[in-house]
């Protein structure tokens, strides 16, 4: 009887735990790839390297941005300042059904040094679209920070 009975509760067990759907999949990886990105926001070339590289930016403050490049060559030096930080916090973060497109979209705080040596800091709303790679990590192919 003991044994019916611990096959009958190891059976319930594996029941109950459902199997990772791709889209399932593809959310979760989508959500740890974010958080690495904002994670890697201190170091330039870590924050860089979450770019495809014919990523289009548009910010406010710029014209829009075409290719990794271009995005490099307009926030190096914004980077390079110790002062500056940067950090997010998805309000949604979406998959496609296919689990190949992603996008999620909240509000970003920068902090930098202004002309009178303190620090400024601003807070924004930003949308990013992903796409997943052959290699299945995800890489930034749109931003719009607003």
């Amino acid at each position: 009887m003991k044994r019916v009975i611990l096959l009958f509760s190891v059976f319930i067990i594996l029941i109950s735990f459902k199997n990772e759907t791709s889209k399932e999949k593809a959310l979760r990886t989508l959500r740890e790839a974010d958080r690495a990105w904002c994670q890697s926001a201190s170091d330039f070339e870590g924050f860089m390297s979450f770019l495809d590289n014919d990523v289009i930016w548009y910010n406010c403050l710029y014209p829009q941005l075409k290719g990794k490049d271009a995005v490099r060559s307009a926030f190096k030096n914004t980077f390079e300042d110790k002062a500056f930080a940067l950090t997010w916090t998805p309000e949604r973060i979406e998959v496609s059904a296919s689990g190949d497109l992603g996008y999620t979209y909240g509000k970003y705080k920068v902090k930098y040094p202004n002309s009178t040596e303190t620090q400024s800091e601003q807070l924004h709303n930003y949308t990013t679209i992903w796409r997943k790679q052959k290699n299945s990590t995800w890489k930034v192919i749109l931003k719009a920070d607003f």
